[in-house]
C-alpha cells in the first residue's frame, strides 16, 4: 500500500537549501539563487534554462548548481517542488489551485503569500541561533536598533519594544545626527539589532564594518539576498519577504522582532517586570496614557 504523503518524510525545500550555503555561492549563483526564490511557489513551470536566462548565468552554471544544493540534476527540482506543493503550504490551500480554497480574492493570496513566507521562514531558522541572539541582547548593557529606508520603520518597532524591558535601548539613525557622533564609545559590552531589508544602502556596509572592528555584538535580520552584511554580523537571522503583488512584505520580520522581544522579556524575569512597574508609574503620574475607556 502506498504511504500517504503525510506519513512521508518531508523533503527539504529548495530555499533552506539555499539559505545553508548562501554565503559560499558565487555571484552568479547568487543571482540564479535570487531568481530561484521569487519563482519558487511555481518553479515546476520553468525550464532550468528559463531559469538561467532570466539570472543571466550560463546553463552549465545552473546544472552546477541545483547539484551543489544536493539534486541529482532540475528535473528531481521540479519533482519535489510539485510534491510539496501539496503539503500543506499556506499558499497552495489558499490561491484556489489545490482543493481547497479558505479565502477569496486577491486579500485571500495577499494573506497567503505571508503565511508561506511565515512557515519557510520557521523551517529555516535555527533555533540556537535565535536563543543566542535573545541572550546577547539580554546581557547587553546597550543596544542599538539600526535601519535604513524601509528597515527603519522594523527598527522603531523592535526598539519600542525593548525600552520597555531594558533601560538605554537607543534607535540610529536618528534626525541631525551623525554616525561618528552617535557611534563614538561603544564597546564589546554592546548589541546591536540592525535590519537590512533590500533595498540595502552602500552606508549600512560601511556602518556594519565599523561596528565589526569594535567588537560589540551584531544581530542582522535580513531577507534571503543578503550577502557581505552577513558577513559582519554576529548573528544572521533571514526572513522570507516575498510580496503577493510589487512590494516586500514585513510580517515575518515584525513577527521575528515580537518572537525576539518576547524571549527577552522572560529571560530578565523580575528585571523587565520591574521596569514595567516603573514605567506604568511614571503613566499615571504624568497622565500620559489615560486607562478609562470612553465611548
Amino acid at each position: 500500500m502506498k504511504a500517504k504523503m503525510s506519513d512521508q518524510k518531508k523533503p527539504k525545500t529548495i530555499d533552506i537549501r539555499i539559505s545553508e550555503i548562501y554565503d559560499q555561492l558565487t555571484n552568479s549563483e547568487r543571482r540564479l539563487s535570487n531568481v530561484v526564490m521569487e519563482s519558487q511557489s511555481n518553479l515546476a513551470s520553468f525550464t532550468a534554462g528559463e531559469l538561467a536566462d532570466r539570472a543571466n548565468v550560463s546553463k552549465a552554471t545552473a546544472a552546477r548548481f541545483f547539484k551543489r544544493l544536493g539534486y541529482a540534476n532540475y528535473n528531481e527540482v521540479r519533482r519535489i517542488n510539485r510534491q510539496t506543493e501539496d503539503w500543506g503550504s499556506p499558499l497552495y490551500e489558499l490561491t484556489g489551485i489545490g482543493t481547497k480554497r479558505l479565502s477569496q480574492g486577491d486579500f485571500g493570496l495577499h494573506i497567503a503569500q505571508d503565511l508561506q513566507n511565515l512557515t519557510r521562514t520557521a523551517e529555516m531558522l535555527d533555533a540556537e541561533n535565535l536563543a543566542e541572539a535573545i541572550d546577547k541582547l539580554v546581557n547587553a548593557k546597550r543596544i542599538w536598533s539600526l535601519g535604513f529606508r524601509n528597515s527603519t520603520a522594523l527598527a522603531f518597532y523592535a526598539r519600542a519594544l525593548l525600552t520597555n524591558l531594558k533601560p538605554d535601548v537607543r534607535l540610529i539613525p536618528s534626525a541631525g545626527m551623525s554616525f561618528g557622533e552617535e557611534l563614538a564609545g561603544m564597546n564589546e559590552d554592546d548589541a546591536f539589532l540592525i535590519f537590512g531589508f533590500r533595498r540595502r544602502p552602500a552606508q549600512l556596509r560601511d556602518v556594519m564594518e565599523a561596528i565589526h572592528a569594535a567588537g560589540p555584538t551584531s544581530i542582522l535580520i535580513t531577507d534571503m539576498t543578503a550577502s557581505r552584511t552577513s558577513q559582519l554580523a554576529t548573528i544572521t537571522l533571514r526572513c522570507h519577504c516575498r510580496g503577493h503583488t510589487m512590494f516586500d512584505s514585513y510580517a515575518t520580520p515584525m513577527s521575528l522582532i515580537n518572537y525576539i522581544c518576547s524571549g527577552v522579556s522572560q529571560s530578565l524575569g523580575d528585571q523587565a517586570v520591574q521596569r514595567l512597574r516603573e514605567i506604568e508609574q511614571l503613566h499615571g503620574k504624568l497622565d500620559q496614557l489615560d486607562a478609562s475607556v470612553t465611548e
